[in-house]
């Protein structure tokens, strides 16, 4: 099995190797066939194509196809297969029934947009697209709300306001670069803090794809955990525990049950 990159917008974007490996596949195992017909019809590749989504990537109608000593495809709407789309489950079938796994690199929008960002590339990492639910969006924000390294996201046309403004509420106003259509004939690529960006996509109508690429948290800003500690062992001597909690919370920005697990085991110890 070939795990096969293909071109995110620009179809020039592919690899000679990916070519090759397409044309002698036994079959291709695509996300939307319809879509990748466009690129097999222009590199005038005749290999048949079967849809393999999530809901059907473990179904005998996949697995009952794949016979040892032949060669396959797996590819995806546009870039790296698995990246943000299925076939985990696949590959990982493949991997328990001893069939060798091949990648075929090539393009990926995610590390496109973070080679043209300006922030750092040292350390990164990919989030994806948030949930879509307001609570769920807020609180993984939270979670990566102390990350240092280069936070890297898929977002829709239509959320992408609400995300950086969800963004900009619980990490601040940081350097972000917003990468829209990458490769595409209306690639575009802004860059700034937050506030700018948000100021920016409200006063057009957004469309197409994006990828957002947000810097990552001052580490210096991060309280120690001794200070903590130490605050919270103040705030005993004149206030009850859950006074202090929310006060050392709200003073440190950090999540409240972060703060009351160290409370108790600081209580425990007296």
């Amino acid at each position: 099995m070939y795990v096969v990159a293909t071109p995110i917008g620009n179809i020039f974007d592919i690899s000679l190797r990916a070519i090759h490996i397409l044309s002698i596949s036994k079959c291709i195992l695509a996300e939307d066939t319809r879509q990748s017909k466009k690129l097999l019809n222009f590199y005038k590749i005749q290999t048949p194509l079967i849809a393999c989504h999530e809901h059907n990537e473990l179904s005998s109608s996949i697995t009952s196809v794949l016979k040892p000593g032949e060669i396959y495809s797996l590819i995806s709407d546009a870039g790296t297969p698995l990246v943000s789309d299925p076939g985990y489950r696949l590959i990982n079938w493949c991997i328990q029934n001893n069939m060798d796994v091949f990648p075929i690199p090539g393009a990926c929008s995610a590390i496109a947009a973070l080679s043209v960002t300006g922030l750092p590339t040292d350390k990164f990492i990919f989030i994806g697209f948030l949930p879509t639910k307001e609570k769920a969006k807020i609180d993984s924000l939270n979670d990566l709300k102390n990350q240092s390294s280069t936070m890297i996201f898929f977002e829709s046309p239509r959320r992408i306001i609400d995300t950086m403004q969800k963004m900009k509420e619980v990490l601040g106003d940081r350097c972000c670069c917003v990468c829209r259509e990458l490769t595409k004939i209306f690639e575009d690529t802004k860059r700034g803090n937050l506030s700018e960006l948000i100021e920016y996509f409200s006063q057009s109508d957004p469309i197409g794809e994006f990828v957002i690429v947000v810097s990552g948290c001052d580490t210096a800003a991060i309280p120690d955990e001794a200070e903590i500690l130490s605050q919270l062992k103040t705030e005993f001597e004149h206030t009850s525990l859950k006074e202090a909690v929310k006060k050392i919370s709200t003073a440190y920005n950090i999540k409240r049950n972060e703060v009351y697990k160290k409370a108790l085991s600081l209580q425990q110890k007296h």
